[in-house]
């Protein structure tokens, strides 16, 4: 996941922006990309890839800081080492992010993000089965990043860190939080 992140900042970095938003302005952006998924706390783990999509809307408060909100669809969970099997889990996130512009075009991000799971399975060694019974429904997560526009395209990294626990305690003693690579393309639209 790591490689991931420098590859992500690299593009980012080497590309010009010349997007320049002014105080009022409120834009809807269709992201989609990709996710790279895994848990913390768990050893003979590795990212499982997956689906992200969604729309983020955006007001700037001025032409350096915003505020935006988003819905996206994220497949997450992991896949198990050495094995062909996979923790699909998928959820329905709302990421709400401060930007802050360093130079036109090129933001850092922070913010929250409450997560719903949809759905959780498992697939592998010619089985699958359903264990949303021991999934909590609830996901919390703190979202950092950074994004460069272009010409209103949007290229968007971002690296979400799980605060709750993703498993029941009563059904499975395991302590793990979620943890995603996001890199995501979108197009800016603006509203007003």
């Amino acid at each position: 996941m790591k490689r991931f992140l420098i590859v992500a900042a690299i593009v980012l970095a080497s590309t010009s922006a010349f997007a320049q938003h002014a105080a009022g302005e409120f834009t809807i952006q269709p992201r989609i990309g990709f996710s790279a998924a895994d848990f913390n706390n768990t050893e003979d783990t590795k990212a499982r890839v997956g689906l992200v999509i969604g729309p983020e809307f955006e007001y700037f408060l001025s032409n350096k800081f915003s505020l935006a909100g988003g819905l996206n669809y994220s497949q997450q969970g992991c896949e198990l080492d050495k094995t062909d099997v996979t923790y699909k889990m998928d959820y329905l996130t709302v990421p709400i992010t401060a930007n802050y512009y360093v130079v036109k075009g090129l933001a850092l991000k922070a913010g929250l993000q409450p997560g719903f799971n949809l759905s959780a399975k498992m697939e592998g060694a010619g089985h699958k089965a359903d264990f949303d019974d021991a999934v909590k429904s609830f996901d919390f997560a703190i979202p950092v990043g950074l994004s460069n526009e272009f010409k209103r395209f949007v290229l968007d990294a971002r690296y979400t860190l799980g605060v709750t626990k993703i498993f029941d305690e009563d059904k499975v003693n395991l302590d793990s939080k979620n943890l995603t690579f996001q890199l995501t393309l979108g197009y800016k639209f603006t509203l007003f």
